[in-house]
């Protein structure tokens, strides 16, 4: 990627407002204005109840998987320690780089970019059947469980916990309107995302939507956005290489 394919445009960041400022500076480095309008915010369960949970289910568990690195990060404030012998699953790069971060591991990587991919990709790692393995699926309150279908499909036990709760920004009024602000492009990272940028922000069809894989772009589609291009990859990186195919199209 080249700096001069991004110069003069202003990307919408929708992200929660932490993981935001960490896009930012990349964003930035790659010539373009990032703009953050936060458009999800999350919040722990760190409940005594969500801990023991969590804890009854590691006791057992041969394998912990995370389908996002808040899941990650959730896990990691909660849990008092992960046993030795359960090893680690995650989707996608910047998922994997919180697990070894936080948790001091080599985990399994799924490419595909969804939780489903996951699941199927771990199973075929096992050699097609999960007969007899016990997971544990560490995610959002609500989130989908593509994952544990394909495991579940393939023999495997599988216990979730829900570590995390991710809400949609609130309505606004009268809502942002991002062609006013010279917006061009916009980055969701969520489905809640998706909810979020339209109870705040009236998006033309001039702005230029891309989304972070399949289940984003099936929820801002279903709610009348256009999407100009999907990730690759479950990362900025794939976000603004999609970006970079469309720009001058």
């Amino acid at each position: 990627m080249t700096a001069r394919a991004f110069s003069g445009r202003r990307v919408l960041v929708t992200r929660a407002l932490d993981d935001a400022r960490r896009w930012a500076p990349r964003i930035a480095a790659l010539g373009a204005e990032p703009v953050l309008l936060p458009c999800v915010s999350s919040e722990w369960l760190e409940d005594v109840a969500t801990g023991e949970r969590l804890a009854a289910a590691l006791g057992s568990a041969d394998w912990l998987l995370f389908t996002s690195v808040r899941g990650a990060e959730a896990v990691s404030r909660i849990a008092p320690g992960i046993p030795a012998r359960t090893r680690i699953g995650a989707v996608g790069e910047s998922t994997a780089d919180a697990a070894r971060r936080l948790f001091s591991c080599i985990p399994f990587v799924a490419h595909g970019g969804t939780s489903r991919a996951l699941g199927d990709e771990l199973v075929a790692f096992w050699g097609g059947s999960a007969t007899g393995r016990r997971v544990v699926v560490a995610g959002a309150a609500g989130g989908r469980d593509d994952a544990e279908q394909a495991l579940e499909a393939a023999g495997a036990q599988v216990t979730r916990v829900a570590v995390y709760r991710t809400s949609p920004a609130a309505p606004r009024s009268p809502r942002r309107d991002l062609t006013n602000e010279g917006i061009t492009d916009v980055l969701l990272a969520s489905p809640s995302a998706v909810t979020g940028l339209l109870n705040q922000a009236v998006v033309s069809t001039a702005t230029r939507v891309f989304t972070i894989g399949p289940t984003t772009s099936a929820a801002a589609m279903a709610a009348g956005l256009a999407v100009a291009g999907e990730s690759a990859t479950p990362d900025l990186e794939g976000l603004m290489e999609a970006m970079q195919c469309t720009i001058g199209a």
